[in-house]
Order: C-alpha cells, then sequence, then structure tokens
C-alpha cells in the first residue's frame, strides 16, 4: 500500500524525533553519562552513577529527570505542532513561501488555530530552556567536583553542543512562524514553510460552498416561476 504524502511526513517526523531525543536524553542526564571519576583513576560507570546515594546526587539525579520530562512535553508540542500543519496545510514548491500569507485569510479557524500552536510551541521553548540552563549549570558543579580530566570536559561540552543546537532549531522555528505568521517545519531537513492550506481542506471547504451556491440557484429559481 502506497503511503501518502501526509503520511509519508509524518513517519520522517516521528523518526527525527526519535534520533533526536536520544541526544537530548543523553545532554539531560549528565550526571549520569558525563564519565567521572570514582577513585584511583577508575571511571564510573552508568550503574555507579545512578547509585550513588549522596544526597546532592539523588537531588540532581531528580533535577535531571524532571529536565527530561519538560523537554518530552516539548517533543509532544512539537510533533502536534507538525501534525496539525501536515493535515491543514501544505508544501508547493510551485508556489512562493509567502503564498500562505494572503490564501489563509479565507480561513479564519485555521489561521487562529495556526497562531495558538505557535505560541504554545514558544511558551513551551521558554520554560524549557530556563530548566535546561539550570540543569546544565547544576550538573556541572556535580561533574566537575568528580572529574575525570579532559574526558569530562569534552563530554560535558558535547553534550552542550548537542542541546544549544536542539534549542537553536525550536527557537528559530517557532520566532519566524510568530513574525511572519506561517508555520515553519520543525523536523524537514531543508528549512521549509507550509505555503499553502491541504488539498483535502481545500476541497472540502470549495464543495460547501459549491453546494450553498447551488442552494442560492435553486431558490431564485423557484422564485421566479412562483411570480
Amino acid at each position: 500500500m502506497k503511503l501518502s504524502t501526509d503520511n509519508q511526513q509524518r513517519i520522517t517526523a516521528l523518526f527525527t524525533m526519535i534520533i533526536e531525543l536520544y541526544k537530548v536524553t543523553m545532554g539531560t542526564f549528565l550526571t549520569v553519562f558525563v564519565p567521572q571519576d570514582c577513585g584511583n583513576g577508575v571511571i564510573c560507570s552508568v550503574q555507579d552513577n545512578i547509585q550513588n546515594n549522596t544526597l546532592f546526587r539523588r537531588i540532581m539525579l531528580g533535577m535531571n529527570t524532571f529536565t527530561f520530562l519538560s523537554i518530552l512535553s516539548l517533543y509532544f508540542i512539537e510533533l502536534r505542532r507538525e501534525n496539525w500543519s501536515i493535515t491543514y496545510l501544505d508544501i508547493d514548491p510551485g508556489k512562493p513561501n509567502n503564498n500562505l500569507d494572503s490564501e489563509i485569510e479565507e480561513y479564519p479557524k485555521i489561521k487562529q488555530e495556526m497562531l495558538v500552536q505557535n505560541n504554545t510551541y514558544i511558551d513551551v521553548f521558554y520554560v524549557s530552556c530556563a530548566l535546561l540552563t539550570i540543569n546544565f549549570c547544576a550538573s556541572s558543579i556535580v561533574v566537575i567536583q568528580d572529574n575525570a580530566g579532559i574526558v569530562t570536559l569534552t563530554s560535558l561540552l558535547g553534550f552542550l553542543i548537542l542541546i544549544a543546537s536542539k534549542m537553536y532549531i525550536v527557537y528559530d522555528v517557532g520566532t519566524k512562524s510568530i513574525e511572519n505568521e506561517r508555520a515553519f517545519s520543525a523536523y524537514l531537513t531543508i528549512p521549509r514553510t507550509y505555503n499553502t492550506i491541504d488539498e483535502d481542506y481545500r476541497k472540502c471547504i470549495q464543495n460547501v460552498q459549491g453546494m450553498e451556491d447551488t442552494a442560492d440557484i435553486e431558490l431564485s429559481e423557484t422564485s421566479d416561476t412562483s411570480i
């Protein structure tokens, strides 16, 4: 069975999200995945880091978990927004990127929902970004206390880059979507904006308008006959 274009886009978005989520998991649980010294030059295993029962370690593991859950909520909002865009909008290479600016004015309900999706997306981003910043700073204090040399610092920097690159994409997509009143995709490899109403919804509205026009004609003919 051949997949529709919409379903292909959904699968692409889901697959990309799964890959990114793996990176974000590593980048939020810093006290677990960053190499640390367990004494006598021995690098702690992941299990060692999880089972460390010192109070500060327990608190930081909880902080890592809470931050990770905030990122999960961001991904949920992002995937929901992408699915909404795939359902109601479309990308037509034959039309200019700003085509939706005028076309969407004929669909006020879709325009309003697009605004809600974009605003929710950027609001959740700001909350997650704040938590990520606090989490990174606090976790860095913990792991540096038991650092294993250059391997600890490079891992910490690497995870910071992973998180920062993802959050930059979210910020860029979210702010541009709001400023330009559009729905930029967060998952396509080449940055694209949904620039037209989805064909299914265009047909649906056109059919309704056609039925209304037919009814008007029939009513007019009936009135003429009566006269």
